[in-house]
């Protein structure tokens, strides 16, 4: 048992010393898949292209996913799951991805792409989610709920680009986190800003 756990560590060791020499430009590209990337103090990484089994992000470290390859998958693209610690910050324009945990005081801001859930490990005296939408998006509720409390579990609607997102909400009650939908700032994309602006002055002129 104990020659497995050491060979194991040493496994992980490689291949995070493989996946370094990689993605040392801080980039990962369209042909590249990556493990295990881990970032700290303030490394900046770009993915565009390509993917990921899983990127952690501690120490004020900045990930930016402009897009990802297609589909998701271990060993074909995408990028499995994202952590951000430490006062890490993620930029997330497209791509596509299984989960995003978010702990401590790390931020995320969603523009876009498929993100199929959000893992939120946060207190939330400061929302740390902003997520960009047209109007019209909508919270998604737990129909199997028993206890007759309509909980928040996702949220749907529109990228400003028009491609329908779909995010599903893992609340993790267990050292009093807050769920997820709390923690998560909606803000009008730019077109529907131009919108509601140009409805206030049709309303002004009547």
């Amino acid at each position: 048992m104990m020659k497995r756990r050491v060979f194991l560590f040493l496994g992980l060791v490689i291949c995070s010393s493989l996946s370094l020499a990689d993605y040392s430009d801080g980039f990962i590209t369209a042909g590249e898949y990556e493990y295990f990337v881990q970032l700290f103090n303030h490394d900046v990484l770009i993915v565009e292209g390509g993917g990921a089994d899983i990127i952690e992000a501690r120490d004020f470290s900045y990930v930016e996913v402009r897009h990802t390859s297609s589909p998701l998958g271990l060993d074909v693209g995408g990028v499995y799951d994202i952590l951000l610690d430490g006062n890490s910050e993620l930029l997330y324009l497209d791509g596509e991805t299984e989960a995003i945990t978010i702990y401590d005081d790390s931020l995320a801001t969603l523009k876009g792409g498929s993100i199929n859930y959000i893992d939120n490990m946060q207190y939330t005296d400061t929302k740390h989610i902003d997520l960009y939408s047209q109007s019209g998006w909508s919270w998604l509720y737990d129909d199997e709920d028993l206890d007759g409390i309509d909980e928040i579990v996702g949220i749907t609607g529109l990228w400003e680009n028009d491609t329908a997102f779909t995010i599903g909400f893992i609340n993790d009650y267990t050292f009093g986190y807050d769920p997820v939908y709390m923690n998560i700032n909606v803000i009008p994309e730019p077109a529907t800003l131009l919108l509601i602006s140009l409805g206030a002055a049709l309303i002004r002129k009547r």
